[in-house]
């Protein structure tokens, strides 16, 4: 557990005092505080949820302990949603945010993005016995795949002459696989974790990444002490595998040895 105490604070906390301009919080600021303000989500599992125990948990909680340890600092952990976790950094009612979020040109206007710490997955999954590790290798091998989705869009294109069975959506191809109407899945690597987690004796290995969508960590712009030690900290536990585990554990499959930077 995080060296001090982790808090959830309800939005009317999160609201009060909030009067007069924002000011992003320098990285001294934070340490001199003791305390780090970071914008979690907590019905996004497996990025975040409340466990049996009604604690918080998930892939981005298990980051923000992390950096609440690496600063030695309590984490005050703040529920945000996707429609508010800009306007709450932008604000200054966080410090920053870890919520699977992707960084686009249009999103930096606003916010700045460390190098990603995680990453989301689509590809092409199965069990151990189907030796296929790349689209070229897929013969007649058959896969199922939810019709109009990125997948079948990135299936297709990587190899348009593949045994691609096309269903209304992820439920339906999924069950197909399932039954064994298909002998490989096309999905999101977090698909295919809660599918085996379900039932244990399904099996659905990754054979191969179609494309990866990486996560950020989101900070107010115009605070580069802060940014470059996040930066830092992402650089850390890459080269020490501990976020590659981090995403095994709550993903399903390991960062990749190629794993990009910004």
């Amino acid at each position: 557990m995080l060296n001090g105490l982790i808090r959830i604070a309800a939005v009317a906390a999160i609201t009060a005092g909030l009067a007069g301009p924002a000011q992003s919080a320098e990285l001294q600021d934070i340490i001199d505080k003791g305390t780090v303000r970071i914008g979690v989500p907590i019905d996004v599992p497996p990025f975040g949820f409340m466990d049996e125990n009604n604690e918080p948990t998930g892939l981005d909680v298990e980051v923000a302990q992390a950096i609440g340890e690496a600063l030695g600092v309590e984490v005050e952990l703040q529920q945000i949603t996707g429609a508010n976790r800009v306007p709450y950094l932008v604000t200054d009612r966080l410090d920053m945010v870890i919520a699977a979020m992707g960084a686009t040109p249009e999103r930096a206007q606003q916010v700045a993005f460390s190098s990603p710490y995680s990453a989301l997955s689509i590809g092409v999954f199965g069990p151990a016995d189907i030796a296929v590790t790349t689209p070229a290798e897929l013969g007649d091998t058959s896969i199922a795949v939810a019709r109009g989705t990125t997948q079948d869009i990135e299936l297709t294109a990587a190899a348009p002459d593949a045994n691609i069975m096309r269903f209304d959506d992820d439920a339906t191809a999924a069950a197909a696989y399932l039954s064994g109407q298909t002998q490989l899945l096309a999905t999101a690597n977090v698909v295919a974790k809660e599918l085996s987690d379900r039932d244990p004796n399904v099996e659905l290995q990754a054979k191969f990444i179609l494309r990866m969508s990486p996560t950020h960590i989101a900070i107010q712009q115009g605070n580069p002490e802060l940014l470059r030690w996040l930066d830092t900290f992402v650089f850390y536990n890459l080269t020490t595998k501990q976020l590659s585990k981090i995403t095994e554990k709550w993903l399903g499959q390991p960062l990749p040895a190629n794993f990009p930077s910004m």
